[in-house]
């Protein structure tokens, strides 16, 4: 791995008004780049309590996955941290 893995991690509730837990990405998602805005994103999550991410527009060979890591909001107090 080429960073901390502290970087990959965000806390995150599993539906509305669930619980907030740990997740760490070591799946396909770790590729992803993020980008300046929402408007360069090209993957995304179809409601904000998912983990399944799909592509928001068609995605060229060789392009990089770029998504807007500020839908998911990290709050570290929501699981004791």
């Amino acid at each position: 791995m080429a960073c901390d893995i502290v970087q990959w991690s965000w806390t995150q509730a599993r539906s509305e008004g669930g619980d907030h837990k740990i997740f760490v990405d070591l799946t396909i998602a770790s590729f992803f780049n993020g980008g300046p805005g929402p408007e360069y994103s090209n993957v995304s999550q179809r409601v904000r309590h998912s983990l399944k991410f799909f592509a928001t527009m068609n995605i060229g060979k060789d392009s990089e996955l770029i998504y807007n890591s500020d839908m998911s909001t990290t709050d570290w107090k929501k699981v004791g941290l």
